[in-house]
């Protein structure tokens, strides 16, 4: 959270202001900020009211950020801060509630976008490019977004990540799901979503001109929500794919589906570095090993950071490892030089007796299962919050 305040007598506005719910919000956003390589924007707490405020005592700034929690009335409140900034200042409102015609009215009275709390990294950055006039046309109104899977190290159960991601968004988040399995020689997705069916990979990479009405043919419908791209494992030649097929599909697919998973292989085949580089949120999957250690630092060296949007999110997955790991976690984030993000603990073999009797059951291993949910919140960009302390629980136990 920023404390910085403009004077009277500052003559230059300010590139971005925000001003959110409360002191905690704040810091979220500061994060965000931080993450997109904007350092000293001032994020304040207090909502319409507060920005009405600044701008009154400041020079409105270029873009405003502001958050309609809490505000009985926010159009006419909306309206009075709009009349105060004037026209320079493009305002983007944020807030909780999902409705059409709020988003409609906020368009007409001239607000610049509306987005619905908790918003993921790359939304904001694409956003706030909007309003710098960086960024327009198709590409901004894409409906989905790309999320990247890949392992530091084969066995460090990248696939079953990428199976419960999907499994979680689609089932639970209630979003359309698109999830391809890149490894076209040894890929795991069709056995863990318990399918026999080819998954109609290698005929749309083939295609140089491809279109929705294909891709819908190719698709192998998992369940209502979730459809998957894969191939059966070949123990030939594979033909060669063109990165742009690739990428091509992956921009059909965002245009089908709200969330569209890769399975990348840690082997790199042509176009999945592209897909990882390109991808909305990576996720790195890792054991805490020197030799991964080493393939994640080299990996965040060929894909770059945060400040475009991007997403990273560092798992250590407990696969191989059920107690102590080569290296201590303060050592692997040390040699790495990157925060782990989220921890599952070891599954023990309940997950693969489950594959015996079908599908992947991730009820079988709960505190796994636990794991994946925090993991999918971070990728929806709902922040993790430490526990509470129940005080008055505690209280009893005493008495």
């Amino acid at each position: 959270m920023s404390d910085i305040t403009l004077t009277d007598g500052e003559a230059l506005a300010q590139p971005l202001v925000a001003f959110v719910h409360d002191a905690r919000e704040a810091a979220d956003v500061s994060d965000l900020l931080s993450r997109l390589n904007q350092q000293a924007v001032p994020v304040l707490s207090g909502g319409i009211a507060a920005a009405r405020q600044w701008c009154e005592l400041n020079v409105p700034p270029r873009i405003l950020l502001v958050d309609l929690d809490d505000t009985h009335w926010p159009l006419p409140a909306l309206e009075e801060l709009l009349g105060v900034c004037g026209p320079t200042t493009q305002v983007v409102a944020a807030g909780k509630t999902q409705d059409i015609s709020l988003y409609r009215a906020l368009l007409q009275i001239g607000v610049v976008d509306y987005l619905v709390k908790p918003f993921t990294l790359d939304l904001l950055a694409t956003t706030l490019s909007k309003c710098e006039g960086q960024q327009a046309g198709p590409e901004y109104a894409r409906m989905g977004r790309t999320i990247a899977v890949v392992s530091a190290s084969g066995g460090c159960g990248g696939s079953t990540v990428a199976m419960g991601l999907s499994r979680l968004l689609s089932g639970e988040r209630h979003l359309p799901v698109a999830l391809v399995d890149y490894d076209r020689r040894n890929g795991d997705q069709l056995l863990l979503q318990g399918q026999t069916e080819d998954g109609g990979l290698a005929a749309v990479l083939e295609t140089q001109e491809l279109d929705t009405r294909l891709l819908q043919r190719a698709l192998l419908r998992v369940d209502t929500r979730l459809h998957m791209l894969a191939q059966k494992p070949a123990l030939g030649e594979l033909s060669p794919v063109e990165v742009d097929n690739v990428l091509n599909l992956g921009g059909v697919l965002c245009r089908m589906f709200n969330q569209v998973i890769w399975d990348l292989p840690n082997s790199y085949p042509t176009g999945a570095l592209e897909v990882l580089s390109y991808a909305d949120l990576r996720i790195i999957v890792t054991e805490l090993t020197l030799q991964d250690a080493r393939n994640v630092r080299r990996i965040l060296h060929e894909i770059g950071d945060e400040s475009e949007g991007q997403r990273l999110l560092l798992v250590h997955n407990q696969s191989r490892f059920a107690n102590a790991a080569p290296l201590t976690r303060d050592q692997f984030e040390q040699f790495t030089g990157r925060k782990i993000d989220v921890v599952l603990p070891h599954a023990g073999h309940a997950l693969a007796h489950s594959l015996t009797l079908g599908a992947l059951n991730l009820t079988a291993a709960p505190a796994f299962l636990q794991g994946l949910r925090q993991l999918v919140d971070l990728a929806c960009g709902v922040r993790a919050r430490p526990a509470e302390k129940r005080w008055f629980t505690r209280w009893l136990k005493r008495a």
